[in-house]
């Protein structure tokens, strides 16, 4: 199930309305799937992914958080209506931004769901240093507060999770973030984002060799969980 970030959604049909990275991580991941003899299915979720509104702007930045909300109740009620109707399928979960606030907003209450095979987590607003997740970019190199998403820096506000995920989904998620990037590796009262941390933040793209970093480790959690069958990823079918 794929998640757009901020203002991917503007034309719902563009990347499956999951928006680039997200859609294209999920392509490269469907076509290793596909070659050891499964398939898999994608949608997106439904919900607004309003677009990030200018510093200082308060009823923007409400308006943020109740996109953030809605995607939280969207993707809840999609996970369980497939889950449900393919209660033998596993599924693997993927946000980019705002999109992967949504998901990691799902993941406490996911933790001992037996169709959660994996989970992907790009430049996460939520983003704990001390998350127990599989980690990847550059800010997993820096100690510290490295690493810590915008919406830890007013947690309350932005009914953002305080607690480290559960090692049981932990274990199944993988988190992208690279230093510099003011969504997932946010300065504590540092309001101005740059330009520079503009350009990180859109910056998550396939290697030239072809893939992203992260759709081989993605392809591995899949591996020892399912047997040969389906693989669904939620939209239109890829």
């Amino acid at each position: 199930m794929g998640v757009a970030g901020s203002g991917e959604r503007d034309d719902p049909a563009s990347y499956g309305g999951m928006g680039r990275v997200v859609y294209q991580s999920l392509q490269d991941l469907s076509q290793q799937v596909q070659s050891d003899g499964r398939t898999m299915t994608a949608e997106a979720v439904n919900y607004p992914a309003v677009a990030v509104p200018d510093t200082g702007n308060l009823l923007g930045w409400a308006g943020f958080m109740s996109s953030v909300d809605t995607g939280v109740a969207a993707l809840a009620n999609q996970y369980t209506a497939f889950t449900q109707q393919c209660p033998a399928t596993k599924v693997v979960l993927a946000g980019y931004s705002q999109g992967a606030m949504v998901v990691h907003r799902n993941l406490q209450s996911l933790a001992g769901n037996p169709n959660l095979a994996a989970v992907l987590l790009i430049a996460d607003g939520d983003r704990l240093p001390a998350d127990p997740t599989y980690n990847l970019g550059s800010a997993t190199a820096v100690r510290g507060a490295a690493g810590k998403g915008m919406a830890q820096q007013w947690p309350l506000m932005a009914h953002a999770p305080t607690t480290p995920l559960p090692v049981s989904v932990g274990s199944r998620t993988i988190s992208v973030c690279d230093v510099g990037d003011p969504v997932c590796d946010a300065i504590t009262d540092d309001d101005e984002v740059t330009p520079a941390g503009v350009a990180i933040h859109t910056s998550y793209a396939r290697a030239r060799s072809g893939g992203y970093a992260w759709t081989w480790p993605l392809y591995q959690l899949l591996g020892s969980a399912l047997p040969t069958g389906t693989v669904g990823a939620a939209g239109p079918p890829m």
